[in-house]
């Protein structure tokens, strides 16, 4: 009898709708990720600066970001990357909060913030 309640319970709860799940109230929406274009007629339509970058003067399109030098400790919270600050020398793995980019230049040498933690410095020419 106990097995029969079990299944029948089982096979009701299956039935119910499900509830989409809905970010906590005190948790900030995730901000829109912003990925540039790779032409320059791309870039423009999103209002983006085409101009060489790096040592390479690759043209490339480069996006400001609205978010920029706001507090993150995770690129999730950022519209680019969020990065370690280098004037307070942050070690890999050090326990840290960073700024988010100000734009999706991606070159000079930077230390990316995951999980509130200083990742490994990685230059980009």
């Amino acid at each position: 009898m106990r097995l029969l309640a079990a299944l029948f319970a089982l096979v009701v709860s299956a039935c119910a709708p499900m509830t989409p799940a809905t970010p906590a109230a005190d948790q900030p929406a995730a901000p829109v990720k912003l990925v540039p274009a790779s032409d320059q007629a791309g870039c423009l339509v999103q209002k983006g600066d085409w101009a060489p970058i790096c040592r390479m003067q690759k043209a490339a399109c480069v996006l400001n970001f609205s978010d920029a030098g706001k507090s993150c400790t995770d690129s999730d919270q950022c519209q680019g990357n969020c990065y370690a600050d280098p004037s307070q020398g942050a070690r890999q793995g050090e326990a840290v909060t960073g700024k988010c980019a100000v734009n999706s230049n991606p070159c000079g040498c930077n230390s990316r913030v995951e999980d509130g933690v200083a990742t490994p410095t990685l230059c980009v020419d």
